[in-house]
Order: C-alpha cells, then sequence, then structure tokens
C-alpha cells in the first residue's frame, strides 16, 4: 500500500540546515523544495528581472524572495519590487468592458478572450545568489536565463538567505523602485515567512530594524518612515536626533 503524503513527510530525512558565515558569504546545506512556480522570465538584466505570471492578477506579494534556478548548482534571489498588468500586444491598450451591471469580476467571465489579450508581470531585484552551497549577497556575474521559471523562496530558504541583511542596501539603492516601501515590505514579508523556529518573528523585525538604522543613520527622516512600515514597536529602535 502506497505511504499517504503524510506519513512520506514523516519518513523524510530533516534538513540539517547548518549556518555559518564568512564574510559576506554563507554556507548552507540544501532543504528539499517546497517553492511555488510564480512566474517565467520574459526579461533580465544582472540588476533585475521581469517574470510574466501564469494567470492574471495573481502576483507573489511585493517584498517576496524570489528564486530563480539557472542549473544545478547556481540559484539568483530577487525581491519583488513591483508588478502590473497589461495588453499582450504592446500597442493596444485595454478599453472598459463594463456595461449593464456588468464589472468588476463579472466582466472576465464575460470575456475569457481577456486571458489571452492580457498579461500580469512582477518586477523584481537582484539581491544575491547561491553557489555551489554558498550565498552571496551581491550582484550574480550572469543575468538569470529568459524564460527559466521563477519560484517564492520557501521557509527554509528564506531563513538562510536572510542569516546576514547586507543586502539590503541593495534595495535602498535600487533605481525606479519605491525603495522605503520596498525595504519595509521585505522585513515583513521575512518576519512572516521565516522558518527559524530560534527567533520569532518580533526579535527578526528588531534585528532588520537595527541594520536599516546603521544603513540610514545620516537620514532620520527616512529611518523613520521605513521603521513605521515595519512595525510600531520598531521606532524604540531609532537612534537619537542629533542636538
Amino acid at each position: 500500500m502506497m505511504p499517504t503524503p503524510g506519513e512520506r513527510a514523516k519518513a523524510a530525512p530533516k534538513s540539517t540546515n547548518v549556518l555559518s558565515s564568512l564574510g559576506m558569504d554563507i554556507a548552507t546545506t540544501r532543504p528539499i523544495r517546497l517553492s511555488k512556480r510564480v512566474g517565467e522570465i520574459v526579461a533580465t538584466t544582472v540588476i533585475e528581472f521581469e517574470a510574466q505570471c501564469p494567470r492574471l492578477h495573481e502576483t507573489p506579494p511585493l517584498g517576496a524572495l524570489i528564486g530563480v534556478q539557472t542549473d544545478d548548482s547556481c540559484t539568483l534571489y530577487g525581491v519583488v519590487a513591483g508588478a502590473f498588468t497589461e495588453g499582450v500586444d504592446m500597442g493596444a491598450r485595454p478599453i472598459p468592458r463594463a456595461r449593464d451591471g456588468v464589472e468588476n469580476a463579472d466582466i472576465y467571465r464575460e470575456h475569457p478572450d481577456l486571458a489571452f489579450v492580457l498579461r500580469t508581470c512582477f518586477r523584481c531585484v537582484v539581491v544575491g545568489f547561491r553557489q555551489d552551497g554558498h550565498i552571496h549577497q551581491f550582484l550574480p556575474p550572469t543575468a538569470a536565463p529568459i524564460h527559466y521559471s521563477a519560484t517564492v523562496c520557501d521557509p527554509i530558504e528564506v531563513t538562510e538567505f536572510s542569516q546576514r541583511l547586507d543586502y539590503l542596501r541593495i534595495l535602498l539603492d535600487a533605481p525606479n523602485v519605491p525603495n522605503d516601501e520596498l525595504v519595509a515590505a521585505h522585513v515583513r514579508f521575512v518576519a512572516a515567512t521565516s522558518g527559524n523556529p530560534g527567533i520569532t518573528d518580533y526579535q527578526f523585525t528588531v534585528r532588520a530594524g537595527k541594520e536599516v538604522a546603521t544603513l540610514l543613520r545620516a537620514d532620520h527622516q527616512r529611518l523613520v518612515a521605513i521603521l513605521q512600515r515595519i512595525r510600531p514597536a520598531a521606532s524604540a529602535f531609532l537612534p537619537a536626533m542629533p542636538s
């Protein structure tokens, strides 16, 4: 008799999740992947990539950590910095479809063809990569390949990547993105997603708040705005205003 999914999960060996750091690198074992495919790469550079979602309006949340596995030993990581829906034909703008009380979701039920003439995409800022078991929190040597899958990282992978927070500087300095909102959303995502039983979401938020305070020690107003978006309690870790 075939074992049930629950029995298989109990029988599966647990990941040792050994974490150590050396400079900017983090050596880790690889857990069993529980990631969800959320898109296909359609535009890419070394500093960012864009992925098209399989279904309209279904994007990963702002600040989510996304992985793109390029081969057996390398995974690129990006943080969702925005999303949009547009016509597949770049020269055609969507036109209003509501009429006679038909609006919102009813429009899509009456016009199933919209699923084929519209597309939803999300944009990610590249924040690092994993090569041969080591996590590097700086830009990879090459861009993510076109047509490769983008997946939301599972809790163990999020925990491994966020052991160090040096990459927050990349998010703060990234061009053409809502940097402050992005950093706050990413901290909230990691705090809610992390699979580390030894640290609570509040403890991670405190650690991230201190890191942001260090990076923005010369810009108090911007720091306050970010910490207030992370969670109200983070304001307790603000540096004193210069007299």
